[in-house]
This record gives structure tokens, C-alpha cells and sequence, in this order.
């Protein structure tokens, strides 16, 4: 039975921006371990920790906040929790905050709205970039076509961004967007950046977080009484 769950924020840095997301599940699994966390399995032949993403990491990337739901079979002091899991994750894998969450809460994934991510552009000029980011974002619609594995998909990828905001950065500029990341549609920085900004090549990609659905359970009754009431 669950007893409690954790929201972790957690960073990825340089040096292991190039493993996979089930290398860094595995990270954390023994990283829980081994803090002396009771950690939740799954039931069954072949159990699984109960951990939970709000969404992979693309190879490459760095990210600041990511987020990881955390499942424990006994009560655990959040301080304790925190004092024991940042000593085991320290570095280019790092806790960065933590609170508690109610342990039938929905998991991070279903909950997943936006994603904010930086991109570096080496010695370009904001000027150029601003012009470029208010022309896609005048745009009501953006055509998009993906291939992947001999199959096409066409759509309307204007739709799936929020903002574009440039900056000066170290040896060139920053574009911060914040992109569609929920069920109806998974915007990426890549085709952003092919869209809005052909004649640019982008350096470093960051997640710099994920933004979730914070509704709690009594606005969303009050908001069904009221669509009942009209």
C-alpha cells in the first residue's frame, strides 16, 4: 500500500547530458537505495520502482527542474528525505527541491502542460533574433512537416509555442520558449529553432523546467457547478 510520495526537482548537468533516460532512472533508483529510503516496487514477476516522470529528457540536453514523483511503502520526515537523498545525488545529478504531494495525486505526466527551454546561439546578434521571433509570432499558423521512420505527419506548429524571448548571452544571444508539452501535442526547441530560425545554428539546448497543471480538486468542482448552474 502507498504510504507517501515525493515531487522531486532535479538538475542534469554537463558531464552526463549524453545518457539516457533510463540511465538516469537507474540513477535514482539506486540513489533512493541507497540513502536508506523505503522505496515502493510494483507488484508481479519482475517488480519496478515506483517512479514516475513527467517527461524523458532528449539526449543532449541539459535541464535545470526536472520532475520525478518518488513512491515510499512508510512515512518519511521531509527533511530526513531530503538530507539523505541530497547526499547520495550531488553534482551533474542533483535534488534542487522537494515537497510532499498526497499519494493518490495524479502522476507528473498526465499533469504536463509547458516545457521552458533556453537555447544558445554562438555569436549571434539579439537584434536579428527579436526580428525573426516576432515574425513567427505574428503568424496565426505555422505549417510543420515531420518525417520520422518513412512516415509524415503535417501540422500546425505556430500552435505549439507560447513565447519566444531573446537575449545577450556569453559570446552571442539566448532564445527562452516555452513550448506545448501536454496530450494534445509535444513541441520541440529543435523544430522551433528550424522554423523560426533557419539561418542559425544552435549550441546548448536547457530544459530549464515543466510547468503543471496546478488545479486542485475544489476549483475544478466549483468550476462543474458552475458550467451546471448555466
Amino acid at each position: 500500500m502507498t504510504a507517501q510520495r515525493f515531487r522531486v526537482w532535479f538538475r542534469k548537468g554537463e558531464r552526463v547530458r549524453f545518457i539516457s533516460h533510463l540511465d538516469v532512472l537507474r540513477f535514482w533508483e539506486r540513489a533512493i537505495r541507497r540513502a536508506g529510503l523505503p522505496l515502493s516496487y510494483s507488484q508481479g514477476f519482475t517488480p519496478h520502482p515506483r517512479l514516475a516522470f513527467a517527461a524523458p529528457l532528449p539526449l543532449g540536453f541539459l535541464a535545470e527542474a526536472e520532475v520525478l514523483d518518488v513512491t515510499l511503502d512508510e512515512r518519511v520526515d521531509i527533511r530526513e528525505f531530503r538530507e539523505k537523498l541530497a547526499a547520495e545525488a550531488s553534482g551533474d545529478l542533483a535534488m534542487v527541491d522537494v515537497a510532499e504531494i498526497p499519494p493518490t495525486a495524479p502522476p507528473p505526466q498526465s499533469l504536463l502542460q509547458w516545457a521552458d527551454y533556453r537555447v544558445d546561439i554562438p555569436e549571434a546578434e539579439p537584434v536579428e533574433l527579436r526580428r525573426a521571433a516576432e515574425a513567427f509570432l505574428e503568424r496565426e499558423s505555422f505549417e510543420w512537416t515531420e518525417e520520422k521512420k518513412e512516415k509524415s505527419r503535417t501540422y500546425d506548429l505556430r500552435a505549439g509555442v507560447l513565447s519566444l524571448t531573446v537575449a545577450p548571452a556569453d559570446a552571442g544571444s539566448s532564445i527562452t520558449m516555452r513550448l506545448r508539452a501536454d496530450a494534445s501535442m509535444t513541441t520541440r526547441p529543435e523544430q522551433v529553432m528550424a522554423a523560426a530560425f533557419p539561418d542559425y545554428t544552435p549550441g546548448l539546448m536547457t530544459r530549464l523546467g515543466l510547468v503543471l497543471d496546478q488545479s486542485s480538486p475544489a476549483r475544478e468542482a466549483w468550476r462543474r457547478r458552475g458550467r451546471f448552474e448555466e
